[in-house]
């Protein structure tokens, strides 16, 4: 009796499997791509990276159409453009009117600047931990707000999102950088990993 009940029993289709879980109507099917797109991957479809990292984000930031267009970020209310964002991540002296004069040779020599101070700052034999680290950028912090504004020609967090004035991002340069970055470096050393650049 039981095995003539399953016998009768009309099997669903694939198609009927698919639809018992679209959950909005007129939704689109998703379909697989060939095994040469699979193989292929990310390059085969938008192309290979640029090799020359500076160039390529400078172009993105400085040198597309949109480069000068300001927007306004959600989180903190600062209003800017892609090339003073650009300019701000270097630390560029001149505040956000220096950026639209400043060209990727320049960028180019500030990268080769913190490559040369890079060498040349010894390293701290005091950094053993990540505790040890976070006191070291504690520091570094410390002294960078206890200098005077004198950038406030960059673009800064509206005061109705960020009140405390004193938390407002701050710009740096490269060679700043370095005591953290040659930190980081022995922590990697330390665990047997590569270091940073």
């Amino acid at each position: 009796q039981g095995t003539k009940e399953l016998t009768s029993i009309t099997v669903a289709t694939t198609q009927e499997y698919n639809e018992k879980y679209v959950q909005v109507e007129g939704c689109f099917d998703l379909s697989y791509g060939s095994l040469d797109s699979f193989y292929g991957g990310l390059e085969s479809q938008i192309g290979a990276p640029r090799p020359q990292f500076l160039r390529a984000v400078h172009q993105e930031h400085c040198d597309a159409t949109e480069s000068d267009k300001e927007f306004t970020t959600g989180n903190y209310g600062i209003t800017t453009t892609s090339r003073t964002e650009f300019a701000f991540a270097f630390g560029l002296d001149g505040g956000a009117a220096a950026a639209k004069g400043t060209s990727l040779e320049d960028y180019e020599r500030m990268v080769r600047d913190f490559s040369k101070a890079r060498e040349a700052e010894a390293e701290d034999e005091n950094i053993n931990t990540k505790k040890d680290f976070v006191i070291l950028c504690d520091q570094q912090l410390e002294k960078l707000h206890k200098r005077p504004n004198v950038d406030a020609a960059w673009p800064s967090e509206s005061t109705s999102r960020l009140k405390d004035r004193t938390k407002c991002r701050q710009p740096r340069n490269l060679v700043s950088f370095i005591k953290e970055f040659k930190a980081v470096n022995r922590l990697l050393a330390n665990i047997k990993e590569p270091a940073l650049l």
